[in-house]
């Protein structure tokens, strides 16, 4: 398999932007663009953790169209499908969010000039492990629970 065409799937990327409505922070997502890719399994190979590095992606998208240039940050839709209208916009919520909301973003592009694969590291949304900083100063602290007083007539049998 010289090109990987029977592994290919179908992806949809859209670039998710921000405005300002009022006071309010609301998200807008481009027309998705169709793209037939392969998507591997995994993100990484054991030797990758057996050398001690750990990825910050899930998977990689192979891609052999030189023509295809995407931006970091990109919302994907891998293992589900978009809603579409009629006219290839996403079908979105009165919030703005779409129906079926994109499953990775498109972290990394791993390129050259002159080859001719090209792979994009995608991290699965809402895999985010929060920082340690952030853990600490979010989590309440604990209170120790008061020791038993051992001082006799504090029994609340008085006979």
């Amino acid at each position: 398999m010289r090109n990987l065409q029977r592994q290919t799937q179908d992806l949809y990327f859209s670039v998710k932007t921000f405005k300002t409505d009022g006071i309010d922070e609301v998200s807008v997502y481009s027309k998705p663009e169709k793209h037939k890719f392969s998507v591997s399994s995994s993100g990484s190979t054991p030797e990758t953790y057996a050398n001690g590095i750990v990825p910050d992606y899930d998977r990689y998208i192979t891609s052999f169209d030189r023509d295809f240039m995407p931006i970091e940050g990109m919302q994907v839709w891998v293992d589900v499908t978009p809603e579409l209208d009629y006219n290839g916009y996403l079908i979105c919520d009165e919030d703005g969010i779409p129906t079926v909301l994109p499953d990775y973003t498109l972290r990394r592009k791993v390129d050259t000039k002159k080859g001719n694969v090209a792979r994009y590291l995608i991290k699965k949304n809402g895999d985010e492990v929060p920082d340690y900083d952030d853990y600490v100063s979010n989590t309440p602290p604990v209170e120790p629970e008061p020791e038993p007083s051992e001082e006799p007539g504090d029994d609340e049998n008085h006979d």
